[in-house]
């Protein structure tokens, strides 16, 4: 822990003088004899005019050999005087050669420019999906270490253009659709969002929220070049990815062959009349997608095409939602329905998005890019209308006999009888504001002389979060019997029964009365206790981080490099709560019935899903305008406002959290010789050191005899929420250093055949909740249950093996194996000792011999599997089948062991954990015209977890299609049709027994997209 104002200091000079010590270790090795000239040039692509990055070039007598870079640029370096054939090789297009004389000491300079045969073909049109595919498979063949890359314009035109319809595609990922039917968090080899990091040409990206999880789909493609998913981490990367890394690679305008280039987008979602839709959806059809990127090239400071600008612009509007119906059964061979609840879900969701990149090649050897990005998420239309009927005390314990459910209920037709502790309820949502604001901004170098390269980067990255009811609020209103209720008296809810028929509809019933107060009559309907609440949640995340690699090229006789370098990032989340308010109907708490007609308004113009299928007439009542008002209730004299909760609410959640990530490593790579077998034999392997400090702040609560009474919270809530908090403010810290070795190989059988065996170690950072200060009291049985910051991170071990065969013109077979080894899982509630007395007890204090407990790590999981690879571009075939190309992957995991205490799971009792998933691709373009079709495949699996089994929740197998067609106008003006969810498959959950039928349903319905795109 640190304790004094040195030792931030001495851990940020600690790994320069380790690198320094390395690096003269290095520059003591023997050089060889003599030194020769450089060969340096361009790899381009004639077709597509954009230079090619991971082009083979060599110099096959010598054995000397080197990829081009990012900018399609390279140099053979130390080349021995005299004449020499040099070959260029690149996936997808035919070899280049040429002889270049060198004279010892100097730079000869040649350029190549790439072809291939296949663009004379007159059936076969140049596409940038195969030219982003040839890119990605020659980058994943190059690589030292084990991952999947994909361009983003694989797939062909993205209707929603996230982030997220791409990486879920590919080996080993897989998607989780959210309520609105989002794919965002992204679930890696098992592990869940929270545990894998998502980075930017290797710069991490603050998530949302006090979160770790980020939200892929709220990050558009347009932004990027292609996604790297890495598998196997290599010490030059930040080891906190427990599933794997998912890192975004931008493009550079220096690529490009023209002097400029425009790309656009411009379409709509559509919601066509003769599809279902929730009502609200059907009376707004249409929402926009535009997108523009302008690239351009310039000659400055007496440079030739030494500069590039970019430019993008990107808005959308993104249709969310949908109807959800839940049936929760009571347990055994009949199981009839204790709780039933539906509702309607309406997002307009906005997305507005600005990003620059400025490229500029001062020299051959020095390069600077700098980027901007400001993404916006905007839903202020948020709004979710729910219906809950409840039978009894069976929502907490199902199975238990009540007299609630009439005995002669089926699977098909529950029957309730009118109780007391019946509960018919209805609650608004909205709308609800739901704001996300990320920037960033990017300065990276590189610089490269004779056998040394010096990389190195500036990042800022910020995230805002705004969660709050806006002009709405939430409102809850609960059925009571007016017949039975006595002037003056508290109002008693409950009372009525019916019957859930799904006979004819299993997902949208027939429900009647049965006996009880009218369930449709909305004047029995009144506000729970705090019924009506509103206010704001932020949280601001940042990161800043920097980054120096050094890279040298040992003078050996075999191919060798040795990295070494540097990492710090600080990363800082602060959430506050402001505005905090809740109300309570004062008619609720005492009958009156002359106070009917200012009772809280329905709104019986809106039509659910559910009443339009189901003839379910329970009426909803508004949070805008008849009830609310800018998020207050619109006449204050019919409500009590609890002001102890504002005031509360502003102590108890402001927290601050700061984490320091500091890292540093050493790798060497290379081959094990010049020539034959051993220059077919590489290897990468080397270690990185991290050490990890967080300090987090906030108010807990006092001990409860400290508190403050009901009459000093009515009497005075400010001083009363300051007597129980404001004494109450914690300061924690916690830290953790770490090792993380790796070693990759990969054995050449053929230039087309390659052998890769892999192993690595990673970790998973705990959930800021435990970092956050947060303290339980049980004065019952004198027990304290407390956040612990000193929690170690879920480590992870892994091997890796892969086939890989890559096949002209443009395609990949891969086939891997992985084991994964996770330690360290966190437990819950363990007891840890008693608490001292005195003032240094850490409680101020208080809590003098009161049971101590907090989370520990225990637990141990293994998961290993198999992931199955294949893509190609099938133009050997013949006439119209030239332009045919397919993509297939299969993932299948197996995992077991102890993520929590001592019981022994396996794969079908850890909840988030995928047993299988595949993917099938299809597309075909014939001259003007083209199709595709992506099919998915997710196998059921538990979403949660519990200790009576019945109550353990699992989703069905997911099943999804997306489709589209298009149309070549003109080489600028392409026209798209697109559809997603094709099959109309919803989203299905059991409970406990499968055979009981569904629990819970989401459907997010059919959209299509209409679009015209292009570039010019």
């Amino acid at each position: 822990m640190i304790t004094n104002t040195l030792a931030p200091v001495v851990s940020l000079l600690r790994p320069f003088v380790r690198i320094a010590v390395i690096a003269l270790a290095v520059l003591s090795l023997p050089a060889r004899a003599a030194d020769g000239g450089t060969i340096t040039g361009n790899v381009n692509n004639i077709a597509t005019r954009k230079s090619l990055e991971g082009a083979k070039v060599e110099i096959p007598q010598l054995g000397l050999t080197t990829l081009s870079d990012n900018l399609g640029d390279y140099a053979l370096t130390n080349v021995p005087a005299g004449t020499h054939e040099v070959v260029v090789t690149y996936l997808g297009l035919d070899p280049a050669k040429s002889s270049l004389t060198v004279t010892a000491g100097q730079r000869a300079v040649r350029n190549f420019d790439l072809t291939s045969n296949v663009y004379t073909l007159d059936t076969f049109k140049v596409s940038g999906e195969r030219e982003g595919n040839a890119a990605m498979i020659t980058e994943k063949k190059n690589a030292s270490n084990i991952k999947d890359v994909i361009a983003m314009d694989s797939f062909g035109n993205l209707p929603n253009m996230s982030t997220s319809e791409v990486v879920r595609l590919l080996p080993g990922v897989t998607g989780s659709p959210t309520d609105e039917g989002l794919n965002g968090n992204l679930n890696i080899r098992g592990i869940g969002p929270g545990s894998n990091t998502v980075t930017v040409d290797g710069g991490s990206i603050a998530s949302y929220g006090s979160s770790r999880n980020f939200e892929l789909q709220s990050i558009n493609t347009s932004l990027f070049e292609a996604v790297e998913v890495i598998k196997g981490q290599t010490p030059d990367k930040s080891a906190d990815s427990l599933g794997a890394a998912i890192n975004f690679k931008t493009a550079s305008t220096l690529k490009m062959r023209e002097d400029q280039r425009t790309i656009y987008n411009v379409s709509s979602r559509w919601a066509p009349p003769f599809l279902e839709q929730t009502p609200t959806r059907s009376a707004h059809r249409y929402h926009p997608l535009f997108n523009i990127t302008h690239q351009r090239v310039f000659d400055v400071l007496g440079g030739k095409r030494n500069l590039g600008a970019s430019l993008s612009a990107f808005y959308s509007e993104n249709p969310i939602g949908g109807f959800e119906g839940r049936f929760n059964r009571t347990n055994g061979a009949v199981a009839p329905i204790y709780q039933y609840r539906s509702w309607d879900n309406t997002n307009n969701r906005k997305q507005q998005s600005l990003s620059g990149r400025l490229d500029f090649e001062y020299s051959p050897t020095s390069k600077f890019s700098f980027t901007v990005t400001e993404n916006e998420n905007i839903e202020h239309l948020r709004r979710r209308n729910y219906v809950q009927l409840t039978s009894g005390n069976n929502t907490q314990v199902p199975g238990v006999g009540t007299s609630q459910i009439s005995p002669l209920s089926t699977n098909a037709v529950t029957i309730v009888n009118a109780a007391a502790s019946n509960a018919a309820e209805v609650r608004m949502e909205g709308p609800i504001h739901y704001d996300i604001a990320n920037f960033s901004s990017d300065f990276t170098g590189s610089h490269t002389y004779d056998r040394l390269t010096i990389d190195y980067s500036f990042r800022i990255s910020r995230s805002k979060i705004k969660a709050l009811a806006g002009r709405g609020a939430v409102l809850t209103l609960q059925l009571f019997d007016p017949t039975k209720q006595t002037v003056g008296q508290p109002v008693v809810f409950g009372g009525a029964g019916w019957i859930i028929d799904q006979t004819k509809d299993e997902i949208h019933p027939t429900v009647t009365q049965n006996g009880g107060p009218d369930i449709t009559n909305p004047y029995n309907y009144m506000p729970i206790t705090n019924g009506l609440s509103g206010g704001r949640d932020q949280a601001v995340q940042s990161h800043r981080q920097f980054r120096l690699d050094t890279l040298y090229k040992v003078p050996v006789s075999m191919p060798m490099t040795i990295k070494t370098g540097y990492a710090y990032r600080m990363q800082e989340t602060a959430r506050e709560q402001k505005d905090m308010r809740r109300w309570t109907f004062n008619s609720r708490l005492r009958y009156d019935p002359s106070v009917v007609t200012g009772r809280v308004l329905d709104e019986p113009t809106y039509v659910s899903l559910d009443r339009q299928k189901s003839g379910l007439a329970i009426p909803f009542f508004q949070t805008i305008d008849g009830n609310v008002k800018e998020g207050f209730p619109a006449n204050p004299a019919l409500w009590t406002e609890d002001r102890y909760e504002h005031y509360r609410a502003q102590y108890a959640n402001e927290q601050t959290l700061n984490e320091y990530v500091l890292g540093y490593y050493t790798q060497i790579q290379g081959k094990f010789g010049r020539d034959g077998f051993l220059n077919r034999l590489g290897y990468l392997a080397g270690i990185r050191w991290e050490n990890v400090r967080n300090k987090g702040v906030g108010y807990v609560i006092a001990k409860t005899s400290l508190q403050s009474s009901a009459a000093e919270r009515l009497a005075d809530p400010a001083a009363a929420a300051a007597k129980d908090y404001k004494d109450g403010l914690r300061v924690i810290n916690g830290s953790y250093w770490q090792n993380f070795p790796s070693v990759h190989t990969f054995y050449d059988i053929t230039p087309n055949l390659k052998v890769r065996a892999s192993y690595s170690t990673s970790y998973g950072r705990p959930g800021t909740g435990n970092l956050f200060p947060g303290e339980t009291i049980d004065d019952t049985n004198l027990r304290v249950t407390r956040n612990n910051p000193d929690l170690k991170p879920n480590h992870a071990t892994n091997w890796d093996t892969t086939l890989e065969y890559y096949f002209e013109p443009v395609g990949s077979l891969t086939v891997s194996w992985f084991h994964k080894t996770i330690t360290d899982y966190i437990n819950t509630n363990q007891v840890v000792g008693m608490i001292a007395s005195g003032q240094d007890n850490g409680f101020d204090g208080q809590y003098g011999g009161y049971e101590l407990r907090t989370s520990l790590n225990g637990g141990s999981l293994i998961t290993q599997g198999w992931e199955f690879g294949y893509n190609q571009q099938f133009t050997f075939l013949p006439g119209v089948l030239k332009g045919l190309s397919g993509t297939a992957n299969y993932t299948w995991l197996d995992t077991h062991g102890y993520s929590t205490g001592t019981v022994y799971q396996n794969k079908n009792e850890i909840a988030g954990f995928i047993p299988s998933v595949y993917n099938l691709g299809l597309n075909w373009r014939y001259r003007k015209f083209g199709l595709r079709a992506q099919y998915n495949h997710t196998s059921s699996y538990m979403t949660g977890n519990n200790a009576n089994p019945n109550l353990r929740q699992f989703r069905f197998a997911l099943k999804t299609l997306q489709g589209g067609i298009s149309y070549q106008y003109k080489p600028a003006v392409n026209f798209t049709l697109d559809v997603s969810n094709a099959l109309g498959h919803d989203q299905r959950w059991w409970q406990g027994d499968k055979a009981t039928g569904v629990n819970r349903i989401v459907d997010n319905f059919i959209t299509l997209t209409v679009g015209m795109n292009g570039r010019f």
